[in-house]
């Protein structure tokens, strides 16, 4: 029997859906909820884990599904539930335990590309990333606090907070995007190049480049394979 895996796609056009189905390792499949669309909440502990995507809203607004959302995941902290969360997710994570105050638009301003990123040896160890390697980016947004108890994994000039987990809740968070390879990526960007023309970078040269290592699908793995302090 395949495990599930509730997928929280908060994106506008629940674009991340399939970018993600596609690293799910054998024996686990999706539950797709759209909470820009669908009415409710899903129940919180009803699944072992939990993916939060990214988004093109930012956490400093409030979301029309903010309180329901941030309510799921002070529930299945409680239930012991695994959380992951991307870009956008990430940064919900950290509000929902910590508040508004743990987050806040990025004085760096946006960060594009195929963006360079430091682990830590003990994230490069036990997800099997390089200490140093380039991953898809796109925020403007950021996590300035963590729970007591959080780990900080990655980080670079930029963005401080770029990876952490916290064990003892449940929650693992990635401001980078790990579910864009190499070709998904760089059409991406490529369909947002007015956008990232507007705020000073040019497309077409991002494009020319790519993840190293190429995108494999490890963070999720990582992830579905986590389990909690005392659980």
């Amino acid at each position: 029997m395949k495990k599930t895996v509730l997928l929280l796609d908060y994106s506008v056009d629940e674009s991340e859906t399939p970018l993600i189905r596609r690293w799910m390792p054998e024996g686990f499949e999706l539950e797709i909820f759209a909470p820009l669309r669908q009415q409710g909440f899903p129940e919180a502990g009803r699944h072992g884990w939990v993916i939060h995507t990214g988004s093109s809203l930012s956490i400093c607004d409030d979301a029309p599904f903010q309180a329901a959302s941030e309510g799921f995941i002070r529930t299945g902290i409680e239930r012991g539930v695994m959380q992951m969360g991307i870009c956008y997710g990430h940064q919900l994570l950290a509000r929902a335990v910590l508040g508004r105050a743990a987050v806040r638009r990025n004085p760096a301003g946006v960060e594009v590309g195929w963006g360079e990123i430091r682990f830590s040896p003990m994230a490069s160890g036990r997800i099997g990333v390089p200490r140093s390697c380039r991953i898809f980016q796109y925020h403007f947004d950021e996590v300035v606090s963590l729970p007591e108890k959080a780990m900080v994994l990655a980080w670079n000039g930029h963005t401080v907070i770029q990876s952490f987990l916290d064990e003892s809740l449940g929650l693992f968070g990635v401001q980078f995007h790990p579910e864009f390879d190499r070709e998904s990526g760089n059409r991406h960007f490529l369909q947002k190049s007015a956008d990232i023309a507007s705020v000073g970078f040019d497309a077409a040269s991002i494009a020319l480049g790519g993840p190293d290592p190429e995108t494999d699908g490890r963070f999720f793995r990582f992830f579905l394979n986590s389990s909690r302090e005392g659980r």
